[in-house]
């Protein structure tokens, strides 16, 4: 498949999802892309930050509504919270998933947190467009949620965002999450049942899922590395985009941000034995050494130390026994005694997730590996030619779990330039 046919699948995938429609709650209209009909047709934050990077190649005004609709529900505090349920009964769909602090509900906004790609999002529909003025009109309410991040998941300053549940990771079911869940070599039933006992814990007692509430009483709470190499990385872009705008204060202040959290990423999870990165859990940061994709996730932040991203890119990455599959990049590693290449049922155990790839290979390339990045580039592409899919096989590039998914569109960011 050329990339023009690629291109053309994709916007027709994408406009296939899209739902709009009035939300009586807060009076306005809502245009995003469903990630999967039938399956996902809620509002996903970071599905909708890759539904955006996608669209801004193939129909930037709907990549701008789609981000626009985002922040709706953005609360004063700079919030966004990881789902929205649009619509007449989205109350009730908000109020049964118990995601949400009690009476808050109404918001149809969880109180939870996704990885937070909304300034790449940003960033790459500027970018295309050109349109400086949609930039300067949203980057402060980007910043906010950022600002509310470093302020309420990193209360004592030390640099570091941490999560009170595996979905807040967006990775639900990665092993690196199971010692904390008190779980080993769990199945889909106990993994779903925990789960939803700390969904509804976090929301009877966070009070507003407060982070240090619920660190406190320590039921879940995690550092993962993952998470805060996506918040670094988007400090990153937000100071690109207060560059684009002339802000030159504004954009220093950013990049002051990313380096915090670089630090800190490797003065604390940093392991020079196993020339990665650790997942930091408990109230006590006890160290968690699974080999996830989130232990090789901060190679990508602007700035890092390079002899650290070689070191994980030669022992790691494009090692075979560990990343380097025939379609990279699995989600955990082969050597992993929990690396299931196709298991659909507990999900973010091996399959490949296009997503990662995207700010994988972006953050490669920033650091001169560019054929590597290359490599993951054109295989997410294979993968993507076939079928749009939840996960792809890191053995064969079969599509795995969720149909006609949005985010797998984002490939049609990763096709070479020239082709």
């Amino acid at each position: 498949m050329n990339s023009e046919d690629l291109r053309s699948r994709a916007l027709d995938q994408m406009l296939r999802n899209v739902r709009t429609g009035f939300d009586p709650y807060y009076g306005q209209r809502f245009t995003y892309v469903m990630p999967s009909v039938g399956r996902y047709e809620w509002q996903w934050f970071w599905d909708s930050c890759f539904h955006a990077i996608a669209l801004s190649t193939l129909d930037v005004e709907l990549a701008k509504a789609e981000l626009v609709t985002l922040l709706i529900p953005q609360r004063a505090d700079g919030l966004v919270g990881h789902m929205t349920y649009w619509g007449r009964w989205g109350a009730f769909a908000s109020a049964a998933a118990g995601q949400s602090s009690f009476g808050d509900w109404r918001r149809r906004n969880s109180g939870m947190i996704q990885p937070p790609v909304l300034a790449h999002a940003l960033l790459r529909v500027v970018e295309e467009s050109g349109d400086l003025e949609f930039a300067r009109q949203m980057l402060p309410r980007v910043r906010r949620f950022y600002e509310w991040l470093s302020r309420e998941r990193d209360p004592d300053g030390e640099g570091l965002i941490g999560v009170v549940s595996p979905y807040e990771c967006g990775l639900d079911n990665s092993p690196a999450y199971d010692a904390e869940l008190g779980l080993d070599m769990p199945g889909r039933r106990q993994l779903l049942w925990k789960n939803w006992l700390l969904d509804w814990h976090n929301s009877l007692f966070g009070k507003g899922h407060d982070y240090r509430r619920l660190r406190d009483r320590n039921r879940f709470v995690l550092i993962e590395p993952f998470m805060n190499a996506v918040y670094a990385d988007g400090w990153d872009a937000i100071g690109a985009l207060h560059e684009l705008l002339d802000q030159g204060d504004e954009a220093v202040s950013a990049r002051e941000m990313r380096d915090r959290t670089t630090r800190a990423l490797n003065e604390m999870c940093w392991d020079e034995e196993f020339g990665r990165w650790v997942y930091l859990r408990g109230k006590e940061q006890l160290r968690d050494e699974t080999l996830a994709v989130g232990s090789i996730f901060p190679l990508i932040i602007a700035g890092q130390d390079y002899e650290k991203v070689a070191k994980v890119v030669e022992r790691h990455l494009t090692n075979e026994d560990a990343f380097w599959t025939e379609y990279p990049v699995p989600s955990v590693a082969v050597s992993e005694p929990t690396f299931d290449a196709e298991g659909e049922s507990t999900i973010w155990r091996g399959p490949v997730c296009l997503n990662l790839n995207w700010l994988l290979a972006r953050g490669l390339r920033r650091h001169g590996f560019d054929d590597i990045a290359q490599m993951i580039e054109t295989k997410s592409v294979e993968m993507a030619s076939r079928d749009f899919r939840e996960f792809y096989s890191p053995l064969t590039g079969r599509g795995l779990r969720g149909t006609d998914f949005g985010w797998a569109t984002v490939a049609v960011d990763m096709l070479d330039p020239g082709a």
